[in-house]
């Protein structure tokens, strides 16, 4: 499809503004549902019959972590969480299928695209205050008795003006508390910092080369050690992170991630 279409889905119309980008499985498009209470949306439409589980799940889990969480956890999830549209088929195009969220104003785009534009590596003060997003967000669905299960660079959306992060690709969460298997969550996390510091080159060898040592020391721990991300749980982490950070950088300061 392309800019200016127009497609139904559950019986209400949207119009496609622009390509956001594409994947394996789908072709991603910003745009609006028409009609008297107009929305700025993102459309996943599918480019693989596979793509029609993906929605379902991803559309089912998102739906449950709103709708579980109390009245002030349930404000946290309308912030931070992606909020399901609409999910079904596209009505006259066949089995094609459409996942449709809505817009998170202010995120610039994935951390993938952010490793992409520092290939040198990206200043390590801003590794910190991204970490600390993500981590702030596992926190919250571990204690929801979720786990993402798949957090990675092309799964996490950046804010450069107001320094927040959201995670998206939530087909592969679970419903568990169990610690160990969180932890997954918490250790592929500081894998995503670590790509981000070193840029376009060998993750160990780019943080060890360009990170301050307490920072790297830390964030190779968590990304090689199940047992530690395990131990210390998000907020172990988070509270590691900040001391390690003020002893590196000195108090916390707004630094303007500039793209």
């Amino acid at each position: 499809m392309v800019s200016g279409s127009e497609l139904v889905c559950r019986g209400q119309s949207y119009r496609l503004s622009q390509k956001l980008g594409a994947g394996e499985i789908s072709e991603v498009y910003l745009g609006q549902r028409l009609g008297p209470m107009p929305l700025l949306v993102t459309i996943k439409l599918s480019s693989s019959p596979e793509a029609a589980v993906h929605y379902a799940r991803e559309a089912t889990v998102l739906r449950a972590l709103h709708e579980q969480a109390t009245e002030q956890a349930g404000v946290y999830a309308a912030r931070r969480l992606p909020v399901v549209v609409a999910q079904g088929n596209v009505e006259g195009q066949g089995a094609r299928q459409a996942l449709i969220l809505r817009h998170p104003n202010g995120f610039w785009g994935s951390l993938a695209e952010l490793n992409a534009r520092f290939p040198q590596g990206l200043d390590p003060r801003h590794g910190v205050w991204i970490w600390r997003r993500l981590l702030d967000l596992l926190h919250f669905i571990h204690a929801q008795g979720w786990s993402h299960g798949d957090v990675r660079p092309e799964h996490a959306l950046v804010s450069p003006q107001d320094h927040g992060a959201r995670l998206i690709g939530w087909a592969s969460a679970t419903r568990t508390r169990d610690a160990a298997f969180q932890a997954h969550d918490l250790r592929r996390s500081a894998r995503v910092i670590a790509v981000l510091m070193s840029g376009a080159g060998d993750p160990e060898a780019g943080v060890r080369r360009l990170v301050p040592a307490p920072l790297a020391d830390l964030l190779l721990q968590a990304s090689e050690d199940l047992a530690f991300c395990q131990i210390q749980g998000a907020m172990g982490l988070d509270h590691e992170l900040r001391r390690v950070a003020r002893e590196v950088f000195g108090p916390p300061t707004f630094i303007p991630l500039e793209l």
